[in-house]
């Protein structure tokens, strides 16, 4: 979150996973599910978009 946010902004730890929910969101009604991986005590990591038939 520090290299998201400035410091001096209050951010809750959750605003981050909601991002994330509606990117993957949009991700999955563009038929590429599975693109972001939850690495936990990480982050997230980003795959590769491939479509699912």
């Amino acid at each position: 979150m520090s290299a998201a946010y400035q410091l001096n902004i209050q951010v809750s730890d959750r605003t981050i996973d909601s991002h994330i929910r509606n990117i993957r969101a949009k991700l999955a009604a563009a038929n590429c599910d599975n693109v972001i991986e939850t690495i936990h005590g990480v982050g997230f990591k980003l795959g590769r978009c491939e479509p699912q038939a």
